[in-house]
């Protein structure tokens, strides 16, 4: 149990309401003498913050607990997920997927679209919140990630796989809808709705590494998501693990060093050097299951590439779990085992490594957690 503060000034009244909301959320059904002992506030003032969490609809009485030695039966108090709703939209460079859910995360709608680049993808996104707000539902906020860095705070994207450049989404998105909107990057989201409900909830030192045509990744250092000086934390695709990376000069509209080594679409095209027929993926797994000695060895490679960039994570920020997130887990391609066997040899420290158990909606439920985390203590991490 966190560290309860009765808080001062004017902020005492938001405080103690959260606080109160947190202790029903993680001890539920709870009774309001329990809540009170709990934060070791006086019943009228618990009592007080309760009638007043009932009457928003986010907490419910739900019958009557054990009778103590003296009186009647305390009612039993639970957190109500479906009194809000929430949007959250991952925006990926072929396709978009847009999601509403509770205020516990549970999935009640989904749709995707193609994303398109410049006006059209914008479109998209305003096309996919109405076709989710529809219902009218108490909608909350927005969260929305988007395939490149991010300026949290104004809202400004630089997306080159959509053709933006000082893009101010949130901006023109205020311009059409009422809501709350909040951005970032979709592998920090990923990373977050991992933290939230996926595979690293109690965990507080992680990097979910996200490998596609490019690579990603979201990194989370003692409970807190990196962000960084200019929000480019996590752009591990520019990672240098070889000394030909300076044959090239980088702009952020290309790929960098350590993509051109260690994503599906690296993969792909040293395959197709020695096997010209194979272009895709799929015929990369076709001819690995066949155990063609061309596509073996450019898998072996493959994996050597990327347990180095992996090593170079490992050694700066000492994570306890390495997430393998996504469209590699599309591909009947397990390469957990080995990457780790490869990574250990060179880093002598411990840690583990996990496929991302929320698939392609990851972004799009942590951009949802982003609103929750910004809307009074809404959400458990």
């Amino acid at each position: 149990m966190k560290d309860y503060t009765k808080g001062t000034s004017g902020l005492i009244k938001n405080i103690n309401k959260a606080n109160v909301l947190d202790v029903i959320k993680k001890m539920q059904p709870i009774s309001r003498i329990e809540v009170s002992k709990v934060l070791k506030m006086s019943k009228s003032t618990i009592s007080a913050i309760v009638d007043e969490l009932i009457e928003e609809g986010l907490v419910i009485e739900n019958g009557y607990g054990e009778k103590g030695t003296v009186g009647r039966k305390p009612i039993q108090l639970s957190f109500n997920p479906d009194a809000r709703f929430v949007i959250g939209i991952s925006v990926e460079s072929t396709n978009s997927i847009g999601i509403l859910t509770n205020l516990e995360g549970k999935i009640l709608k989904k749709i995707k679209w193609e994303t398109g680049i410049k006006e059209q993808a914008f479109n998209g996104i305003v096309k996919g919140i109405k076709e989710l707000a529809e219902e009218d539902k108490n909608i909350i906020g927005i969260g929305i990630g988007l395939p490149g860095i991010t300026d949290i705070q104004k809202g400004i994207v630089d997306a080159p796989g959509l053709k933006w450049s000082n893009f101010d989404l949130k901006k023109r998105l205020s311009e059409i809808f009422n809501y709350n909107i909040y951005v970032d990057n979709s592998v920090n989201y990923a990373a977050l709705g991992e933290r939230w409900i996926g595979c690293c909830r109690e965990i507080e030192n992680f990097v979910l590494i996200n490998i596609g045509n490019g690579i990603g990744s979201g990194i989370y250092v003692n409970g807190t998501l990196l962000r960084g000086n200019s929000y480019a934390a996590g752009e591990v695709g520019y990672m240098a693990i070889g000394e030909d990376a300076f044959e090239r000069v980088y702009s952020y509209e290309d790929y960098g060093y350590f993509e051109r080594k260690a994503s599906l679409s690296a993969l792909v095209e040293s395959v197709s050097k020695s096997l010209p027929y194979v272009k895709t993926m799929e015929g990369v797994v076709k001819e690995y299951k066949k155990q063609n000695p061309a596509c073996v060895q450019a898998v072996s490679q493959f994996i050597k590439n990327l347990s180095m960039g992996i090593a170079n994570i490992v050694s700066i920020l000492n994570p306890e779990v390495i997430i393998i997130g996504g469209d590699i887990l599309n591909y009947e391609i397990d390469i957990r085992q080995e990457l780790k066997e490869k990574v250990k040899r060179i880093v002598p420290f411990d840690f583990d490594i996990k496929v991302a158990q929320l698939g392609e909606d990851a972004s799009a439920i942590g951009a949802v957690a982003d609103v929750l985390l910004n809307t009074n203590n809404l959400i458990l991490l």
